[in-house]
Protein backbone atom coordinates (compact mmCIF):
# COMPACT_ATOMS: atom_id res chain seq x y z
CA UNK A 1 0.00 0.00 0.00
CA UNK A 2 1.36 3.38 -0.99
CA UNK A 3 2.52 5.63 1.83
CA UNK A 4 2.66 2.99 4.57
CA UNK A 5 5.07 3.15 7.44
CA UNK A 6 7.79 0.48 7.01
CA UNK A 7 6.98 -1.39 10.24
CA UNK A 8 3.33 -1.82 9.33
CA UNK A 9 4.24 -2.77 5.78
CA UNK A 10 6.58 -5.52 6.94
CA UNK A 11 3.96 -6.88 9.33
CA UNK A 12 1.33 -7.00 6.59
CA UNK A 13 3.67 -8.72 4.19
CA UNK A 14 4.50 -11.30 6.85
CA UNK A 15 0.85 -11.99 7.64
CA UNK A 16 -0.10 -12.24 3.98
CA UNK A 17 2.80 -14.60 3.29
CA UNK A 18 1.72 -16.72 6.26
CA UNK A 19 -1.87 -16.96 5.00
CA UNK A 20 -0.71 -17.76 1.46
CA UNK A 21 1.58 -20.48 2.78
CA UNK A 22 -1.34 -21.98 4.70
CA UNK A 23 -3.49 -21.84 1.55
CA UNK A 24 -0.87 -23.69 -0.48
CA UNK A 25 -0.49 -26.25 2.29
CA UNK A 26 -4.24 -26.91 2.23
CA UNK A 27 -4.22 -27.12 -1.55
CA UNK A 28 -1.53 -29.76 -1.56
CA UNK A 29 -2.47 -31.78 1.54
CA UNK A 30 -6.24 -31.47 1.76
CA UNK A 31 -7.02 -31.39 -1.95
CA UNK A 32 -4.29 -33.44 -3.57
CA UNK A 33 -3.81 -36.12 -0.93
CA UNK A 34 -7.16 -36.21 0.89
CA UNK A 35 -9.30 -35.43 -2.14
CA UNK A 36 -11.39 -32.75 -0.38
CA UNK A 37 -12.02 -29.83 -2.77
CA UNK A 38 -14.91 -27.78 -1.33
CA UNK A 39 -14.58 -26.49 2.22
CA UNK A 40 -10.85 -25.77 2.26
CA UNK A 41 -11.03 -23.36 -0.72
CA UNK A 42 -12.95 -20.91 1.43
CA UNK A 43 -9.70 -20.35 3.28
CA UNK A 44 -8.26 -18.90 0.05
CA UNK A 45 -10.64 -15.98 0.36
CA UNK A 46 -8.90 -14.87 3.54
CA UNK A 47 -5.64 -14.33 1.65
CA UNK A 48 -7.45 -12.68 -1.26
CA UNK A 49 -9.46 -10.32 0.93
CA UNK A 50 -6.39 -9.34 2.97
CA UNK A 51 -4.43 -8.65 -0.23
CA UNK A 52 -7.33 -6.55 -1.55
CA UNK A 53 -7.70 -4.53 1.64
CA UNK A 54 -4.00 -3.86 1.96
CA UNK A 55 -2.85 -3.62 -1.64
CA UNK A 56 -5.92 -2.66 -3.65
CA UNK A 57 -6.10 -3.92 -7.22
CA UNK A 58 -2.72 -5.59 -6.82
CA UNK A 59 -4.70 -8.37 -5.16
CA UNK A 60 -5.93 -9.51 -8.59
CA UNK A 61 -2.64 -11.31 -9.45
CA UNK A 62 -2.84 -13.03 -6.05
CA UNK A 63 -6.33 -14.30 -6.83
CA UNK A 64 -5.28 -15.37 -10.31
CA UNK A 65 -2.23 -17.23 -8.98
CA UNK A 66 -4.30 -19.12 -6.41
CA UNK A 67 -6.86 -19.95 -9.11
CA UNK A 68 -4.21 -21.34 -11.45
CA UNK A 69 -2.69 -23.42 -8.65
CA UNK A 70 -6.14 -24.79 -7.81
CA UNK A 71 -6.79 -25.73 -11.45
CA UNK A 72 -3.37 -27.38 -11.82
CA UNK A 73 -3.85 -29.50 -8.70
CA UNK A 74 -7.34 -30.50 -9.87
CA UNK A 75 -6.05 -31.58 -13.29
CA UNK A 76 -3.17 -33.47 -11.68
CA UNK A 77 -5.58 -35.25 -9.33
CA UNK A 78 -8.44 -36.03 -11.74
CA UNK A 79 -6.71 -35.97 -15.08
CA UNK A 80 -9.28 -33.54 -16.45
CA UNK A 81 -10.17 -29.84 -16.26
CA UNK A 82 -13.42 -29.56 -14.32
CA UNK A 83 -15.97 -26.77 -14.58
CA UNK A 84 -16.07 -26.39 -10.81
CA UNK A 85 -12.29 -25.78 -10.63
CA UNK A 86 -12.48 -23.14 -13.35
CA UNK A 87 -15.47 -21.43 -11.71
CA UNK A 88 -13.69 -21.31 -8.35
CA UNK A 89 -10.58 -19.86 -10.00
CA UNK A 90 -12.65 -17.16 -11.70
CA UNK A 91 -14.38 -16.43 -8.41
CA UNK A 92 -10.97 -15.89 -6.77
CA UNK A 93 -10.11 -13.25 -9.40
CA UNK A 94 -13.53 -11.60 -9.16
CA UNK A 95 -13.41 -11.33 -5.36
CA UNK A 96 -9.86 -9.91 -5.52
CA UNK A 97 -10.97 -7.29 -8.05
CA UNK A 98 -14.05 -6.24 -6.11
CA UNK A 99 -12.30 -6.03 -2.74
CA UNK A 100 -9.30 -4.23 -4.27
CA UNK A 101 -11.49 -1.68 -6.02
CA UNK A 102 -13.61 -0.96 -2.93
CA UNK A 103 -10.53 -0.68 -0.70
CA UNK A 104 -8.97 1.74 -3.18
CA UNK A 105 -12.06 3.92 -3.13
CA UNK A 106 -12.10 3.92 0.67
CA UNK A 107 -8.45 5.02 0.77
CA UNK A 108 -9.17 7.74 -1.75
CA UNK A 109 -11.98 9.07 0.43
CA UNK A 110 -9.63 8.85 3.39
CA UNK A 111 -7.14 11.20 1.78
CA UNK A 112 -9.82 13.82 1.14
CA UNK A 113 -9.72 14.71 4.82
CA UNK A 114 -6.42 16.48 4.06
CA UNK A 115 -7.10 18.05 0.70
CA UNK A 116 -6.10 21.56 1.79
CA UNK A 117 -2.58 22.54 2.75
CA UNK A 118 -4.05 24.71 5.51
CA UNK A 119 -5.08 21.49 7.27
CA UNK A 120 -1.44 20.59 7.85
CA UNK A 121 -0.13 22.00 11.13
CA UNK A 122 2.77 21.22 13.48
CA UNK A 123 0.35 19.07 15.45
CA UNK A 124 -0.73 16.92 12.49
CA UNK A 125 0.07 13.27 13.21
CA UNK A 126 2.86 11.68 11.23
CA UNK A 127 0.49 8.98 10.05
CA UNK A 128 -1.82 11.65 8.62
CA UNK A 129 1.08 13.40 6.92
CA UNK A 130 2.04 10.14 5.24
CA UNK A 131 -1.56 9.76 4.04
CA UNK A 132 -1.50 13.37 2.81
CA UNK A 133 1.34 12.44 0.44
CA UNK A 134 -1.38 10.65 -1.57
CA UNK A 135 -3.69 13.66 -1.77
CA UNK A 136 -4.98 14.72 -5.18
CA UNK A 137 -3.95 18.26 -4.28
CA UNK A 138 -0.31 19.00 -5.16
CA UNK A 139 -0.03 21.75 -2.54
CA UNK A 140 -1.15 19.32 0.16
CA UNK A 141 1.42 16.73 -0.95
CA UNK A 142 4.09 19.45 -0.98
CA UNK A 143 3.29 20.69 2.51
CA UNK A 144 3.10 17.12 3.83
CA UNK A 145 6.59 16.37 2.49
CA UNK A 146 7.93 19.60 4.00
CA UNK A 147 6.39 18.74 7.38
CA UNK A 148 7.82 15.22 7.30
CA UNK A 149 11.24 16.63 6.53
CA UNK A 150 11.08 18.86 9.60
CA UNK A 151 10.27 15.86 11.78
CA UNK A 152 13.13 13.75 10.45
CA UNK A 153 11.39 10.50 11.38
CA UNK A 154 13.30 7.49 9.94
CA UNK A 155 10.00 5.57 9.67
CA UNK A 156 8.84 7.99 6.95
CA UNK A 157 11.72 7.19 4.57
CA UNK A 158 9.69 4.65 2.56
CA UNK A 159 6.66 6.89 1.84
CA UNK A 160 8.98 9.79 1.06
CA UNK A 161 10.83 7.59 -1.41
CA UNK A 162 7.51 6.85 -3.11
CA UNK A 163 6.90 10.61 -3.27
CA UNK A 164 9.99 10.87 -5.47
CA UNK A 165 7.75 9.58 -8.27
CA UNK A 166 5.20 12.38 -7.76
CA UNK A 167 4.12 14.07 -11.01
CA UNK A 168 4.90 17.49 -9.50
CA UNK A 169 8.63 18.43 -9.53
CA UNK A 170 8.22 20.56 -6.41
CA UNK A 171 6.87 17.62 -4.44
CA UNK A 172 9.71 15.40 -5.65
CA UNK A 173 12.24 18.03 -4.61
CA UNK A 174 10.95 18.55 -1.06
CA UNK A 175 10.60 14.77 -0.64
CA UNK A 176 14.31 14.44 -1.46
CA UNK A 177 15.14 17.26 0.95
CA UNK A 178 13.06 15.52 3.60
CA UNK A 179 15.07 12.33 3.13
CA UNK A 180 18.23 14.38 3.60
CA UNK A 181 16.79 15.83 6.81
CA UNK A 182 16.17 12.32 8.16
CA UNK A 183 19.95 11.85 8.12
CA UNK A 184 21.85 8.59 8.40
CA UNK A 185 18.75 6.35 8.61
CA UNK A 186 17.88 7.50 5.06
CA UNK A 187 21.24 6.48 3.58
CA UNK A 188 19.98 3.05 2.53
CA UNK A 189 17.21 4.82 0.60
CA UNK A 190 19.30 7.63 -0.92
CA UNK A 191 22.46 5.81 -2.01
CA UNK A 192 20.70 3.49 -4.51
CA UNK A 193 19.01 6.56 -6.01
CA UNK A 194 22.40 7.67 -7.37
CA UNK A 195 21.91 4.91 -9.96
CA UNK A 196 18.36 5.92 -10.88
CA UNK A 197 17.47 6.26 -14.57
CA UNK A 198 15.95 9.66 -13.77
CA UNK A 199 18.58 12.41 -13.82
CA UNK A 200 16.64 14.64 -11.41
CA UNK A 201 16.52 11.82 -8.90
CA UNK A 202 20.27 11.27 -9.19
CA UNK A 203 21.28 14.86 -8.58
CA UNK A 204 18.68 15.25 -5.85
CA UNK A 205 20.10 12.20 -4.09
CA UNK A 206 23.60 13.66 -4.37
CA UNK A 207 22.44 16.90 -2.75
CA UNK A 208 20.69 15.05 0.07
CA UNK A 209 23.75 12.89 0.71
CA UNK A 210 25.86 16.02 0.89
CA UNK A 211 23.44 17.46 3.45
CA UNK A 212 23.84 14.32 5.55
CA UNK A 213 27.62 14.34 5.15
CA UNK A 214 28.17 10.73 6.16
CA UNK A 215 31.50 9.14 5.07
CA UNK A 216 29.74 5.89 4.15
CA UNK A 217 28.41 7.68 1.06
CA UNK A 218 31.89 8.52 -0.26
CA UNK A 219 32.22 5.46 -2.51
CA UNK A 220 28.85 5.83 -4.28
CA UNK A 221 29.32 9.60 -4.64
CA UNK A 222 32.81 9.10 -6.09
CA UNK A 223 31.30 6.71 -8.63
CA UNK A 224 28.75 9.40 -9.49
CA UNK A 225 31.63 11.62 -10.64
CA UNK A 226 31.47 9.51 -13.81
CA UNK A 227 27.75 10.22 -14.34
CA UNK A 228 26.70 11.15 -17.89
CA UNK A 229 25.05 14.33 -16.64
CA UNK A 230 27.27 17.31 -15.79
CA UNK A 231 24.90 18.57 -13.12
CA UNK A 232 24.90 15.19 -11.34
CA UNK A 233 28.70 15.11 -11.43
CA UNK A 234 28.88 18.63 -10.01
CA UNK A 235 26.42 17.85 -7.22
CA UNK A 236 28.27 14.64 -6.37
CA UNK A 237 31.52 16.63 -6.17
CA UNK A 238 29.94 19.22 -3.88
CA UNK A 239 28.53 16.43 -1.71
CA UNK A 240 32.01 14.92 -1.38
CA UNK A 241 33.32 18.38 -0.50
CA UNK A 242 30.67 18.61 2.22
CA UNK A 243 31.86 15.28 3.64
CA UNK A 244 35.36 16.74 3.72
CA UNK A 245 38.65 15.02 4.48
CA UNK A 246 37.21 11.46 4.57
CA UNK A 247 36.65 11.92 0.82
CA UNK A 248 40.24 12.92 -0.04
CA UNK A 249 41.47 9.43 -0.95
CA UNK A 250 38.53 8.78 -3.27
CA UNK A 251 38.98 12.19 -4.89
CA UNK A 252 42.69 11.50 -5.36
CA UNK A 253 41.85 8.27 -7.14
CA UNK A 254 39.33 10.06 -9.37
CA UNK A 255 41.93 12.72 -10.15
CA UNK A 256 44.45 10.08 -11.20
CA UNK A 257 42.34 7.52 -13.02
CA UNK A 258 38.96 9.05 -13.80
CA UNK A 259 37.56 10.36 -17.05
CA UNK A 260 38.22 14.02 -17.92
CA UNK A 261 34.79 14.84 -16.51
CA UNK A 262 35.53 13.01 -13.26
CA UNK A 263 38.94 14.67 -12.97
CA UNK A 264 37.30 18.08 -13.39
CA UNK A 265 34.75 17.23 -10.70
CA UNK A 266 37.48 15.93 -8.38
CA UNK A 267 39.35 19.24 -8.74
CA UNK A 268 36.15 21.09 -7.88
CA UNK A 269 35.66 19.04 -4.72
CA UNK A 270 39.29 19.33 -3.62
CA UNK A 271 39.15 23.10 -3.95
CA UNK A 272 35.95 23.28 -1.93
CA UNK A 273 37.39 21.09 0.83
CA UNK A 274 40.32 23.50 1.03
CA UNK A 275 42.73 21.10 2.70
CA UNK A 276 46.44 21.25 1.92
CA UNK A 277 46.28 17.45 1.85
CA UNK A 278 44.53 17.84 -1.51
CA UNK A 279 47.36 19.88 -3.06
CA UNK A 280 49.39 16.89 -4.41
CA UNK A 281 46.41 15.59 -6.41
CA UNK A 282 45.74 19.07 -7.79
CA UNK A 283 49.40 19.52 -8.74
CA UNK A 284 49.20 16.33 -10.76
CA UNK A 285 46.12 17.70 -12.50
CA UNK A 286 48.09 20.78 -13.59
CA UNK A 287 49.73 18.46 -16.12
CA UNK A 288 46.43 17.01 -17.32
CA UNK A 289 46.02 16.82 -21.12
CA UNK A 290 42.59 18.46 -20.82
CA UNK A 291 42.77 22.26 -20.53
CA UNK A 292 39.44 22.44 -18.69
CA UNK A 293 40.79 20.10 -16.01
CA UNK A 294 43.98 22.17 -15.67
CA UNK A 295 41.87 25.33 -15.33
CA UNK A 296 39.78 23.79 -12.57
CA UNK A 297 42.86 22.50 -10.77
CA UNK A 298 44.38 25.98 -10.96
CA UNK A 299 41.24 27.51 -9.54
CA UNK A 300 41.18 24.92 -6.75
CA UNK A 301 44.80 25.62 -5.80
CA UNK A 302 43.93 29.29 -5.57
CA UNK A 303 41.04 28.45 -3.25
CA UNK A 304 43.32 26.40 -1.00
CA UNK A 305 46.02 29.07 -1.05
CA UNK A 306 48.94 28.94 1.33
CA UNK A 307 52.65 28.81 0.59
CA UNK A 308 52.36 25.28 -0.77
CA UNK A 309 50.15 26.41 -3.66
CA UNK A 310 52.23 29.41 -4.81
CA UNK A 311 55.06 27.67 -6.75
CA UNK A 312 52.56 25.52 -8.62
CA UNK A 313 50.41 28.50 -9.53
CA UNK A 314 53.56 30.28 -10.73
CA UNK A 315 54.29 27.29 -12.97
CA UNK A 316 50.74 27.47 -14.31
CA UNK A 317 51.49 30.98 -15.60
CA UNK A 318 53.39 29.21 -18.38
CA UNK A 319 50.51 26.92 -19.35
CA UNK A 320 49.89 26.71 -23.13
CA UNK A 321 46.20 27.57 -22.57
CA UNK A 322 45.38 31.24 -22.13
CA UNK A 323 42.46 30.51 -19.83
CA UNK A 324 44.68 28.53 -17.45
CA UNK A 325 47.28 31.32 -17.45
CA UNK A 326 44.63 33.93 -16.66
CA UNK A 327 43.21 31.82 -13.84
CA UNK A 328 46.66 31.31 -12.36
CA UNK A 329 47.31 35.05 -12.48
CA UNK A 330 43.98 35.80 -10.82
CA UNK A 331 44.62 33.18 -8.12
CA UNK A 332 48.07 34.58 -7.35
CA UNK A 333 46.72 38.13 -7.23
CA UNK A 334 44.09 37.01 -4.75
CA UNK A 335 46.73 35.41 -2.53
CA UNK A 336 48.38 38.80 -2.09
CA UNK A 337 51.55 39.25 -0.06
CA UNK A 338 52.80 35.62 -0.09
CA UNK A 339 52.78 35.63 -3.90
CA UNK A 340 54.51 38.99 -4.58
CA UNK A 341 58.14 37.90 -4.33
CA UNK A 342 57.61 34.69 -6.34
CA UNK A 343 55.82 36.75 -9.00
CA UNK A 344 58.71 39.23 -9.19
CA UNK A 345 61.03 36.27 -9.71
CA UNK A 346 58.67 34.86 -12.33
CA UNK A 347 59.18 38.01 -14.42
CA UNK A 348 62.59 36.56 -15.20
CA UNK A 349 61.06 33.50 -16.86
CA UNK A 350 59.94 34.24 -20.38
CA UNK A 351 57.12 31.68 -20.35
CA UNK A 352 55.65 33.20 -17.17
CA UNK A 353 56.33 36.87 -17.90
CA UNK A 354 52.90 37.95 -19.16
CA UNK A 355 51.02 36.07 -16.47
CA UNK A 356 53.26 37.50 -13.73
CA UNK A 357 52.70 41.01 -15.08
CA UNK A 358 48.93 40.50 -15.03
CA UNK A 359 48.98 39.21 -11.46
CA UNK A 360 51.21 42.03 -10.18
CA UNK A 361 49.03 44.61 -11.94
CA UNK A 362 45.96 43.19 -10.22
CA UNK A 363 47.63 43.56 -6.82
CA UNK A 364 47.85 47.32 -7.38
CA UNK A 365 49.32 49.28 -4.44
CA UNK A 366 50.37 46.18 -2.50
CA UNK A 367 52.96 45.30 -5.16
CA UNK A 368 54.52 48.78 -5.60
CA UNK A 369 57.39 48.46 -3.04
CA UNK A 370 58.49 45.15 -4.51
CA UNK A 371 58.21 46.54 -8.06
CA UNK A 372 60.41 49.52 -7.17
CA UNK A 373 62.99 47.17 -5.70
CA UNK A 374 62.81 45.04 -8.84
CA UNK A 375 64.02 48.01 -10.92
CA UNK A 376 67.45 47.32 -9.40
CA UNK A 377 67.50 43.65 -10.38
CA UNK A 378 70.17 42.41 -12.75
CA UNK A 379 67.69 40.42 -14.86
CA UNK A 380 66.56 42.67 -17.70
CA UNK A 381 63.10 41.08 -18.02
CA UNK A 382 62.42 41.54 -14.32
CA UNK A 383 63.35 45.23 -14.64
CA UNK A 384 61.31 45.84 -17.74
CA UNK A 385 58.27 44.02 -16.33
CA UNK A 386 58.40 46.05 -13.13
CA UNK A 387 58.96 49.23 -15.13
CA UNK A 388 55.99 48.52 -17.35
CA UNK A 389 53.63 48.07 -14.40
CA UNK A 390 54.96 51.15 -12.60
CA UNK A 391 54.84 53.20 -15.80
CA UNK A 392 51.20 52.32 -16.33
CA UNK A 393 50.55 53.54 -12.80
CA UNK A 394 52.14 56.89 -13.71
CA UNK A 395 55.33 56.34 -11.70
CA UNK A 396 58.19 58.28 -13.30
CA UNK A 397 60.78 55.76 -12.15
CA UNK A 398 59.14 53.11 -14.26
CA UNK A 399 59.14 55.35 -17.32
CA UNK A 400 62.83 56.22 -16.79
CA UNK A 401 63.72 52.53 -16.63
CA UNK A 402 61.85 51.91 -19.89
CA UNK A 403 63.63 54.81 -21.58
CA UNK A 404 66.98 53.45 -20.45
CA UNK A 405 66.04 50.03 -21.79
CA UNK A 406 65.72 51.48 -25.30
CA UNK A 407 69.51 51.27 -25.56
CA UNK A 408 69.84 47.85 -23.93
CA UNK A 409 72.32 45.53 -25.58
CA UNK A 410 69.66 42.84 -25.82
CA UNK A 411 67.61 43.74 -28.91
CA UNK A 412 64.56 41.92 -27.57
CA UNK A 413 64.61 43.99 -24.38
CA UNK A 414 65.00 47.21 -26.37
CA UNK A 415 62.14 46.24 -28.68
CA UNK A 416 59.89 45.35 -25.73
CA UNK A 417 60.62 48.72 -24.08
CA UNK A 418 59.84 50.50 -27.35
CA UNK A 419 56.50 48.69 -27.70
CA UNK A 420 55.53 49.39 -24.10
CA UNK A 421 56.36 53.08 -24.46
CA UNK A 422 54.54 53.36 -27.76
CA UNK A 423 51.42 51.75 -26.28
CA UNK A 424 51.61 54.15 -23.34
CA UNK A 425 52.05 57.11 -25.66
CA UNK A 426 49.06 56.04 -27.73
CA UNK A 427 46.95 55.83 -24.58
CA UNK A 428 48.00 59.36 -23.62
CA UNK A 429 47.12 60.64 -27.08
CA UNK A 430 43.74 58.91 -26.97
CA UNK A 431 43.11 60.32 -23.49
CA UNK A 432 44.01 63.82 -24.66
CA UNK A 433 41.74 63.53 -27.68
Amino acid sequence: MTGEMPGKRRLRLFLLALVLAASLFLEIIVHLFLGVDIVYTHFFYLAIVLAGLWYGMRAVPVGAALGIIHICVTVFQTGTLTASAVSRALMFVAVAAVVGFVAGRIRLEDTRSLLRKEDITPDTRTHDLVKALQSRNADTRYEAAVALGKRGDPETAAPLQEALSDPEPGVRWVAMEALGAIGRPALHTLIPLLSSKDVDTRWGAAIALGDIGDPSAVGPLAAALEDDDRYVRTRAALALAAIGEPALDALGSAADAGSPEARWAAALALGKIGSEAGVPALVRLLSDPDAAVRWKATEALGMIGGDAAVPHLIAALGDPDGGVRSQAAAALAALGEPAIKPLINALGRRECWFGAVDALKAMQEKAVPALLAALERTNRWVRIGAAMILGERGDRRGVDTLLAALSDEDPEVAEAAREILSVGLKKEIDRGA
